[in-house]
């Protein structure tokens, strides 16, 4: 990976192609910000969690999974030293703190104990990675791997979360708890760093935004063969919650690196 000073030199982009500045310089940076756009879409309901000062419908556990996410496609971009890996996830680490803060001060117990559980897991694994490669890892290449591993097993931790969405999709024959905006984004994020991984030779980015891309497709999919169904008016309150939850859960990692 090239240092950004390096692709910040007018000579380097002088000796490339069309072809090579797209996939290399232009996919990744439209992939950062798609990414932003990803993370950021859980915003609004956090907001309203705030000025009603009442957690409700909203799953906090997403928001824990986006740092996670982030931090650990961080330790993988600084260990590449990858402008774009980094400019992709720090945003995200930066608003999935503040929302999960946000929503921790307004959670019940038993969602604070998930939440609690969670971030000290993911804590432990990516620093316990981190101080492997400090302090044991000699080898370029051996930390590339360690970080790699590492930020897809998380990435992995956090494609599981719409698991149950999409059966819950199956199960019901409606797309009510799916947000198809967020979904082409999910697929055109995925795609761009597939791109982007595949240019730079680095199937640690291109293989699990490949997968993103695909759960993208699967939910666009679905939204197709199963039309969200009109909730009946004396259910227009548990509507309106499931519209909010669609909105605000970030389905896709692929942001992952995004």
């Amino acid at each position: 990976m090239a240092p950004l000073r390096l692709l910040l030199d007018d000579d380097d982009f002088d000796d490339m192609d069309f072809k090579e500045l797209l996939l290399k310089h232009i996919a990744p940076g439209l992939g950062c910000i798609i990414a932003f756009l990803m993370f950021v879409s859980p915003l609004k309901a956090v907001l309203q969690v705030r000025a009603s000062k009442h957690l409700g419908d909203l799953n906090p556990l997403p928001l824990v999974a986006i740092i996670a996410n982030c931090t650990a496609w961080l330790l993988y971009g600084c260990v590449n030293a990858d402008p774009y890996v980094i400019l992709a996830n720090e945003p995200g680490l930066l608003l999935g703190v503040f929302m999960t803060i946000s929503c921790y001060a307004f959670a019940d117990i038993k969602a604070r104990d998930l939440m609690l559980k969670a971030l000290l897991f993911f804590t432990l694994l990516i620093s316990g990675a981190g101080i492997a490669i400090a302090l044991f890892v000699e080898k370029d290449s051996t930390a590339s791997l360690i970080a790699g591993y590492t930020a897809v097993f998380v990435l992995l931790c956090y494609y599981g979360a719409p698991l149950s969405t999409l059966a819950e999709v199956v199960r019901c024959r409606s797309s009510a708890s799916l947000h198809w905006p967020i979904s082409v984004m999910n697929t055109v994020n995925g795609l761009l760093w597939v791109a982007y991984g595949t240019a730079v030779h680095d199937m640690f980015i291109a293989a699990p935004n490949a997968v993103g891309a695909t759960f993208g497709l699967l939910q666009l999919a679905l939204i197709h063969c199963y039309p969200p169904k009109k909730a009946a008016v004396g259910n227009g309150a548990a509507a309106s919650g499931g519209a909010a939850a669609a909105e605000y859960e970030p389905l896709q990692g692929g942001g992952g690196t995004a």
